[in-house]
């Protein structure tokens, strides 16, 4: 049998690549040989959290070659009971998404919402619809019409806009990048959500100050049964660089019809851009 220390290496040495594929059997010998040190169990406990807790986003490609685990409700030592969670399986989760409705809390504590649909075939939003205080946007894959209700006025780009830098279907997979790039970092832990009433995988992400943003700081919360996003909360960050939170996601939801056909309304100052 291995070493306390030798385990510890292994996973310390654990590398992939964004071509990489996350293999069960690996994930099963690594745990498999973590049963065997039971007896120093709250010592192991405390090193795999210091292994897989404070690595920092830079030595990891991207969200789907991410060896990040945490355990669901008991210790790591405890397989018997365990339930290992890795990013990959909200990637997954994601891609069987097909539309999302979005209910979503501003800076200024004004309320609003966001339909997206999705394209099966790509997994890229094909369209939205955002609804945030006095600006409503309408994005198709030929136009984005921006409209100032307070101003009525009109913007419209021959284009699709992304309503962020980090695309809603992708978000596993470019959020890691992202923060990466901007020399930040992310943690993951197991918690019971005294609002929520219920176990969720709290995912945080941070990045400092750099030379054009402000610092910026994140948590987002997964159901551990299906995978997918709960809730988004921004605890730091700076105004008009997206809501502050989301307190909602619903998943494969039947769009109104006609959302995303938009209609000049009239006496509306329209400008091209």
């Amino acid at each position: 049998m291995k070493s306390d220390k030798d385990i510890e290496q292994s996973i310390k040495k654990l590398a992939v690549k964004s071509s990489d594929r996350i293999h069960d059997r690996i994930l099963g010998k690594l745990l498999g040989r973590l049963d065997k040190s039971r007896r120093q169990a709250a010592l192991e406990q405390a090193n795999i959290w210091r292994i897989i807790m404070k690595n920092r986003i830079a030595g990891i490609s991207t969200a789907a070659a991410v060896i990040v685990l945490i355990v669901v409700g008991v210790t790591v030592m405890d397989r018997s009971a365990s339930q290992v969670y890795a990013i990959e399986q909200t990637v997954e989760a994601l891609r069987l998404v097909s539309s999302v409705r979005a209910h979503c809390t501003d800076w200024d504590g004004s309320k609003g919402q966001v339909w997206v649909k999705i394209n099966p075939e790509t997994g890229y939003e094909e369209s939205y619809y955002s609804e945030q205080g006095n600006l409503v946007i309408v994005a198709t894959p030929q136009k984005t019409y921006y409209y100032h209700k307070d101003k009525n006025l009109v913007r419209i780009r021959n284009e699709y806009v992304p309503a962020a830098e980090v695309r809603f279907s992708k978000l596993f997979e470019d959020l890691p990048g992202l923060i990466q790039r901007l020399n930040g970092r992310i943690e993951i832990q197991s918690e019971f959500d005294q609002d929520l009433q219920m176990d969720v995988i709290k995912i945080w992400g941070h990045v400092p100050k750099g030379k054009d943003f402000g610092e910026k700081e994140m948590v987002i919360r997964v159901d551990p049964e299906t995978k997918l996003p709960i809730n988004t909360d921004t605890i730091k960050g700076e105004p008009n660089q997206g809501v502050k939170s989301v307190d909602r996601f619903e998943y494969n939801v039947r769009i109104p019809e006609g959302l995303f056909e938009f209609e000049i309304p009239q006496g509306a100052e329209v400008v091209y851009e």
